[in-house]
């Protein structure tokens, strides 16, 4: 290993047929790192031929049904003293990779060895899945290896407590792979390894946890139910309280399978007490609480659970924690803004739909639920026609040009979704005659 003052960092990977994202994972690196390790584990497909154009040192390992034996070899490889292992489907931004730099070249004195970096998940079309914690950049160092067969992770072999820094805030991982994903858990290879380690490891909660998650992906929902109720049995009591893929998400999971389900409320609120009593702070609980009873119309328990998932969320942050709610902040607050309404809070839900239009003022569900608020508030439908005037300004002054026929388009459409006649008329009034009869004609109203 290279000995230097200014610490370097080698790239590794993993990687089997990966022609279709290689190129991003190994740019992302470039004048960054100073090397990058491609480790193949059996491609047929142009990955091996694209990673030594780029310039990657490209290694082959025999697949042996073991992550952790392949990452260890990719790591094996690598010359400098920091290793950032992303995968084939994961990436920094430009401004993350150079912060990336800056923070070892800070940290690399004061001895830490790992970083702890957010991990957000991302849709196929880019938004926001999740967003979660990994320890994927750690000191290039004999101690520190991947252990298990799969859903390996990076562990220290002599027992120490790896000295690590928080940088959840500051860095954070994009993972673009759901698709891939799904198709190797259909494929039946992860099932297959995890059933594996079962038999070496009968009572192991994390790999129960990680056969729910397997069912899920193909939609087996009882038989992902049962996986994840052997996993919260076999978790320690020592484990309470710690957040991480393995403990609180177990419980987590089985809360999602079971708002799928046909489950009966009190043994949905049976699994939800268990978790809060060991993870407080988790406020992912809440948000499968809330979504649980909004989808059952029970908008006061639907609006006491957003409400205090959004409580947790704010008070302790999403290291290591909340990492869906942390991803889905908006749709939390679209819920939670619909049970203000059907709770007849319709103060609290004008407020929630404004701080969310201010965000994205094209939010059609949510600017119909703020007009049916104001159109059930009594004094502002009392004013009738007046009432509607106040509204219109309101919505000209707070999100939209009302001189510009887009906006005037999407208001009066949501006016009509939310049956705010009086509204519907005052904002007909703003359309020249011919916009109004080409408005009508495409609404299907002429």
């Amino acid at each position: 290993m290279s000995k230097t003052s200014r610490p370097r960092i080698s790239q590794c990977m993993i990687v089997k047929n990966e022609e279709k994202t290689i190129e991003r994972a190994l740019s992302w690196g470039k004048g960054v790192v100073s090397e990058q390790i491609v480790v193949d584990t059996g491609s047929t497909d142009r990955t091996v031929e694209i990673a030594e154009a780029m310039g990657a040192k490209v290694y082959h390992f025999q697949w042996i049904d073991d992550f952790a034996a392949a990452k260890n070899f990719a790591i094996e490889q690598a010359s400098y003293e920091w290793i950032a292992f992303l995968d084939a489907d994961e990436y920094f931004t430009e401004e993350g990779a150079r912060l990336l730099l800056h923070a070892i070249r800070q940290l690399h004195p004061l001895g830490k060895e790992s970083i702890l970096t957010a991990w957000v998940n991302l849709e196929n079309d880019g938004t926001v899945a999740t967003v979660g914690t990994q320890r994927r950049i750690f000191r290039n160092i004999p101690t520190l290896r991947y252990q298990g067969r799969i859903h390996e992770a990076i562990n220290s072999l002599d027992g120490h407590k790896v000295p690590t820094v928080d940088m959840v805030d500051e860095l954070s991982i994009f993972h673009t792979g759901y698709g891939v994903q799904e198709n190797k858990k259909k494929s039946g290879r992860n099932l297959r390894l995890i059933k594996l380690e079962l038999e070496d490891h009968p009572d192991s909660y994390e790999m129960w946890g990680y056969m729910g998650q397997e069912y899920v992906a193909v939609q087996q929902w009882k038989e992902a139910e049962q996986a994840f109720r052997k996993a919260v049995s076999f978790i320690p009591d020592y484990m309470r309280g710690i957040y991480d893929a393995t403990s609180s998400i177990t419980h987590l999971r089985l809360l999602e399978v079971l708002n799928i389900l046909p489950t009966e409320p009190e043994v949905f609120m049976e699994a939800y007490r268990q978790a809060r009593e060991g993870w407080p702070e988790e406020a992912d609980y809440d948000y499968q609480a809330g979504q649980y009873f909004v989808s059952r119309s029970d908008w006061a328990r639907g609006e006491h659970h957003l409400r205090q998932a959004l409580e947790l969320l704010e008070q302790y942050g999403h290291a290591g924690k909340s990492m869906v709610l942390a991803g889905q902040v908006q749709k939390a607050y679209e819920l939670l803004a619909v049970c203000c309404y059907n709770n007849g809070n319709l103060a609290d839900c004008i407020r929630f739909t404004t701080a969310l239009l201010k965000e994205n003022p094209y939010l059609m569900s949510t600017l119909v639920i703020m007009l049916r608020a104001f159109s059930g508030d009594p004094h502002t439908a009392g004013l009738g026609e007046a009432g509607a005037q106040e509204i219109a300004a309101f919505l000209g002054n707070t999100f939209y040009d009302l001189t510009s026929l887009k906006d005037r388009l999407f208001v009066l459409r949501a006016a009509m979704g939310a049956e705010y006649g009086a509204l519907v008329q005052v904002v007909r009034k703003t359309f020249s005659q011919a916009e109004l009869m080409a408005v009508d004609q495409a609404l299907g109203q002429s």
